[in-house]
């Protein structure tokens, strides 16, 4: 009885030590940085504001893209209340030029600077939750030290060949040991998407443009003219018009890739002269 005694004292000392060797290692990233120094302290929060910067500017690419393909395919608009639409193919089609009650043509095909607004509205209403649900509320972070976000802004900019989000957020990080306290505030960099919006929005503005003038068809002759046989735009742009009659148009433009990393975007509307 007594040799089964020490038996199993000994098998549940061997329990105790190896628990304690387990959560040893579990637990060592935190309890080795509990008597950092200042210096160390200091160049420990530098490693992970990088590590963080670059979280953020994942998750706000993450979530701006397949955001903006979505504006690309509704004619610049996130919010489509109201606006009229085009069936054809089994897609639906945002129309942005029409005739009124008095049989005036109007463009409803927004700016660059409201497809900008339309994105501000996105980040409202989902785009925000998306970011803090990538950045799965910094949990990962937050097991080494205090992550305190800011007040945050997000904008878009759109260029040529390019869509800047200019990302505002102030995000403060601090780390308290026995022997230290440091913190930083990190500010984030812009993320840039390789969409040529503008090029392709540049295209569509002068279709549309042409067709609130009266006399004006652009799918026929000034298609030929000006879209096909423009050499500048033939170097990024394929694009067609389908038509569902002689009145109504969907044009389909779509960017051709030429950059390491770039996929196809498309630029979809309708015109409806009826």
């Amino acid at each position: 009885m007594d040799k089964r005694g020490q038996v199993t004292l000994f098998i549940i000392i061997a329990i105790v030590i190896i628990a304690v060797v387990v959560l040893g290692l579990i637990f060592w990233p935190t309890i080795s940085t509990l008597f950092m120094s200042q210096q160390q302290t200091e160049s420990f929060l530098a490693s992970q504001a990088e590590s963080l910067r670059d979280a953020v500017y994942d998750c706000v690419l993450a979530t701006s893209y397949p955001a903006f393909e979505r504006i690309g395919l509704q004619a610049g608009y996130y919010d489509t209340t109201g606006l009229e639409r085009l069936d054809f193919a089994g897609n639906s089609y945002i129309v942005v030029m029409y005739k009124d009650a008095a049989k005036q043509r109007i463009n409803k095909l927004p700016s660059e600077t409201q497809i900008e607004e339309q994105f501000s509205l996105f980040l409202e209403r989902e785009g925000y939750a998306e970011i803090d649900s990538c950045l799965n509320n910094f949990a990962s972070f937050k097991r080494n030290m205090n992550v305190e976000p800011g007040e945050r802004k997000m904008t878009a900019t759109i260029n040529p060949d390019s869509i800047m989000i200019n990302v505002d957020w102030p995000i403060k990080i601090s780390k308290q040991t026995a022997r230290a306290e440091a913190e930083q505030t990190i500010n984030q960099i812009p993320a840039t998407l390789t969409v040529p919006l503008g090029n392709l929005w540049y295209t569509a503005n002068r279709i549309v443009d042409c067709e609130t003038q009266v006399d004006c068809n652009y799918e026929g002759l000034k298609w030929d003219e000006e879209t096909w046989n423009d050499p500048y735009t033939l170097q990024y742009i394929s694009r067609d018009a389908r038509s569902i009659n002689k009145d109504q148009i969907v044009f389909i433009l779509e960017s051709v890739p030429h950059r390491i990393g770039e996929f196809p975007y498309k630029f979809n509307f309708a015109v409806d002269r009826t």
